[in-house]
């Protein structure tokens, strides 16, 4: 019953803090939650102890997995040197320097405590960093890089501290069998999270292709998903559980972004909204715990012969000074190497200071904290344990404290950030005339509502917005592609859809044209040999009559990247080069398939069903191929991908409003049943509402 009433507790004070940082937005949310914490502790004698291992499982695995599910691939991977520099080199560089100078700082403390200090403070915390943007105008860069590397930095700091806490229990360190549980821990904790990822991705499809789609099922197995992850790493590997999420959210991530749900946005939607929640009142909840536990350990660093209380905060003070001046020193160096290479920006000690005051120490390194144990291996207690959780405490709220009130100094710029949403409503549908039969099924009323919205992006097309027109029209071309799969079970007239001799055509056509390139020395051997694989992919998969399923061929795209990556650094050509010579190829390439297949239709100008569908299917294909030659010429700087967001949400509405349309008119017309109106109408609803809040949330 205690359990029951102190869940309620904790869940009314996380929402509480949220009442009052309501009111007063300048100070972060966690020291309000960490108030609340010390007040129930002092007031109400509420006290927790703490179990290390359900702690882990149950805040820092969900935490971890979520971080890694709102993983901004594309501007991450522009920034992977600094990132993997920060949540490596730099997360070793923090254990280790700042382990040395805080053993210096606390001969008290032993060298092993020292660096499990230093590397449980060393992960940044991307919330804590994302609630100070709301206020203050950081630089693009500067917020992507935190948030690539406290992924990151998460995983490697934790496997660090867990080191450092293990040595410590059992009494000894020795380097050897430190780096060896190091790297076991790592690699083994990698594969298990990629295993079971693949896993979850491939289970998930497979119910999905069933047609198990309940949003609640596929919600609850996402949830799990960290859990299992970790546990599995955990208890049956004896690996880094916390590798293991990572590694696990960020493949499912990539797999669930290669399979665009548009059948299903509901799933989506829910799914996302369901995890904001959980992990708000999670991060909520570490930090409330943290104000709870902090009147203890202050008594017993009250009662700690060795150490005065005002001096245990100052060494906190200087941790955090220490732990800054690394990752300030560290950011200048990052930018004199840049310079010095490309000669384009110049490093200024600004951003150095910028950098260092982002990072923000938040709920991961609490929950870590949190689990060292009473006890080491010869049942005496654990050196300075104490001591330990109280210095880290301080760091982080130093941490926020510094950081709330220097960034805007330091920034001089207060931020634009719009906290309004736009409200969906919608009406009610009217109730259907009796006696009258619908003619269109729910699936082909979708299938014509979704071609009304590809007539309405075409109308909308200029030359401003042709490369976002033609991706929004390939999407809802595969939607269509992905009903008419449905509709293989009912009747034979009906399935009509074999593109397969168009797609040989337009392969022919593109392989011709390769050969040309290569002859014309247009391109180069490795180019041609890169593309004429490609092309032999793509006509198996039309042998095969199926498409490439990412989920389960992941291994097979990594090692073909990564021999293609190895076969360009062995090659003479540059990698601009390289990317100049690939853009050519498959420009050219698409131009010869749209000639081919517009020759092709040259004989299919009848007015009977077969020629029109012919013309549909060498129409689809045709944009497909125009697509990749817009994607190819469009500029890709983060100001045009700016503009690119705009207008995708604002195509994409306009096309869903469209379809809505359409679904009233046929309704109204009686062409569709009254239930199959308000099941299309809520498909379009919820895609709606992911293009507004923003499908993968980066």
């Amino acid at each position: 019953m205690w359990i029951l009433e102190l869940v309620v507790i904790l869940i009314v004070s996380v929402t509480f803090s949220n009442i009052i940082s309501h009111f007063v937005p300048e100070v972060p949310i966690s020291l309000f939650q960490i108030v609340i914490g010390l007040f129930l502790s002092l007031l109400l004698g509420v006290n927790v102890d703490i179990d290390a291992h359900w702690f882990m499982l149950l805040f820092v695995a969900p935490l971890l997995y979520n971080d890694a599910w709102r993983f901004p691939k594309r501007e991450l991977w522009e920034l992977r040197g600094p990132i993997l520099g920060n949540a490596i080199l730099l997360v070793l560089l923090t254990t280790l320097i700042g382990g040395y100078f805080i053993h210096l700082l606390m001969p008290q403390l032993p060298n092993s405590v020292a660096l499990a200090l230093a590397a449980v403070v060393s992960p940044t915390d991307p919330v804590a960093v994302q609630a100070i943007a709301k206020r203050v105008k950081l630089p693009e860069s500067v917020l992507h890089i935190v948030a690539g590397e406290s992924l990151i930095n998460d995983a490697s700091g934790l496997v660090s501290f867990n080191t450092a806490i293990k040595a410590t229990v059992v009494g000894t360190f020795l380097i050897g069998q430190a780096v060896t549980n190091f790297f076991w821990m790592t690699f083994m904790g990698l594969i298990v999270g990629l295993a079971l990822g693949s896993l979850l991705s491939w289970l998930r499809d497979t119910f999905d292709r069933v047609g198990l789609n309940d949003v609640v099922f596929h919600t609850v197995m996402t949830l799990l998903a960290p859990f299992l992850i970790y546990w599995t790493a955990e208890a049956v590997f004896h690996a880094s559980g916390v590798i293991a999420v990572v590694a696990g959210g960020v493949l499912t991530k990539i797999l669930s972004d290669q399979h665009i749900n548009a059948r299903h946005p509901e799933i989506s939607v829910t799914a996302v909204r369901t995890w904001e929640i959980f992990v708000y009142l999670l991060n909520g909840i570490i930090f409330v715990l943290l104000g709870i536990g902090l009147p203890p350990i202050v008594v017993a660093v009250v009662k700690n012969a060795q150490i005065h209380t005002g001096q245990a905060i100052l060494y906190g003070v200087i941790v955090w000074l220490i732990i800054f001046t690394i990752r300030t020193l560290w950011t200048y160096g990052n930018q004199v190497v840049w310079y010095l290479r490309n000669r384009d920006q110049k490093p200024t000690v600004k951003m150095a200071i910028i950098s260092g005051l982002t990072g923000v120490r938040g709920a991961v390194t609490m929950a870590a904290v949190m689990t060292v144990p009473a006890v080491i291996q010869d049942g005496s207690a654990f050196p300075q344990r104490d001591l330990l959780i109280f210095i880290a405490a301080v760091v982080v709220i130093v941490s926020l404290l510094v950081a709330t009130i220097m960034l805007p100094i330091v920034t001089k710029v207060r931020s634009s950030h719009d906290f309004t949403q736009p409200e969906i409503s919608d009406a009610e549908l009217p109730e259907t005339g009796e006696g009258r039969e619908a003619e269109l099924s729910e699936s082909r009323a979708r299938i014509f509502a979704i071609q009304v919205g590809i007539a309405t992006l075409r109308e909308q097309q200029n030359d401003t917005n042709r490369a976002v027109v033609y991706e929004l029209i390939t999407r809802k071309q595969a939607t269509i592609a992905q009903i008419r799969e449905q509709l293989m079970g009912e009747k034979a007239e009906d399935v009509q859809f074999d593109n397969s001799e168009l797609r040989r055509i337009a392969l022919d056509a593109q392989r011709n044209r390769l050969q040309q390139l290569l002859v014309e020395e247009k391109i180069s051997i490795l180019i041609f040999s890169i593309q004429s694989r490609r092309l032999e992919r793509l006509e198996k998969l039309i042998g095969a009559d199926k498409k490439f399923d990412n989920s389960a061929h992941w291994v097979r795209i990594l090692t073909r990247r990564a021999l293609r990556s190895v076969r360009i650094w062995l090659s003479d050509e540059s990698n601009k080069q390289f990317k100049a010579e690939t853009s050519l190829a498959i420009r050219e390439m698409a131009k010869a398939a749209i000639k081919a297949l517009s020759q092709h239709m040259e004989k299919y100008d009848g007015d009977t069903v077969l020629h029109r569908m012919e013309r549909q299917n060498a129409y689809e294909l045709i944009v497909v191929y125009r697509y990749q030659i817009e994607h190819e010429k469009h500029p890709d700087t983060p100001e045009q991908r700016e503009l690119d967001d705009k207008q995708r949400m604002e195509l994409e509405l306009l096309a869903l409003n469209a379809q809505r349309e359409t679904i009233q008119d046929l309704y109204e017309q009686g062409r569709i049943t009254r239930q199959a109106g308000i099941n299309i109408r809520q498909f379009i609803n919820y895609a709606e509402t992911a293009a507004l809040a923003g499908k993968n949330e980066e």
